[in-house]
């Protein structure tokens, strides 16, 4: 079961890549501002590519409401690297949930999947990580759904 508005939301360290930059995105060293956890399942897939697109073209909204924006799904951070290039550059960081694999979708209930019959990837799934570490908004989506970033946005604002 996916976690629920005011639930502490669970820490994690894992390997990202922002561009051809690798690194590791830690959740508890963005305390102060909030974080958008987009969980989408694969890389190079059409919506997942349309879904990230429409984050990095968004970026400024979402950076002016003091929020971060964190890609999560357990492809590797090579993948990743190449995924990124393929849409022409984005400026936040994907990370790899890939070992323990998708411990951190686990912990966030969006794995096993929900709603698709796919074992191996997680669920699309939108999680906003208020300023002080708590879920603020969550939610799970199809498959085929890409998430409304005015949607988000909007609950972004109501935080800042």
């Amino acid at each position: 079961m996916a976690l629920k508005v005011g639930d502490p939301a669970p820490n994690f360290k894992l390997t990202c890549a922002t561009g051809e930059l690798q690194g590791e995105f830690e959740l508890s060293a963005h305390r102060g501002k909030n974080v958008v956890l987009a969980f989408y399942p694969l890389d190079f897939t059409p919506v997942c590519q349309s879904e990230l697109g429409s984050f990095q073209a968004d970026l400024d909204k979402f950076t002016n409401t003091n929020t971060e924006v964190l890609g999560i799904c357990t492809d590797s951070v090579f993948a990743h690297i190449a995924f990124q290039k393929h849409l022409g550059g984005l400026k936040f960081p994907l990370a790899t949930d890939r070992w323990p694999y998708a411990e951190v979708a686990t912990a966030y209930g969006v794995f096993p999947p929900t709603k698709h019959p796919i074992p191996f990837i997680n669920d699309r799934a939108i999680f906003i990580v208020d300023k002080d570490g708590k879920i603020a908004w969550s939610k799970i989506y199809e498959l085929r759904e890409q998430p409304d970033n005015g949607e988000v946005l909007a609950v972004l604002k109501k935080l800042s």
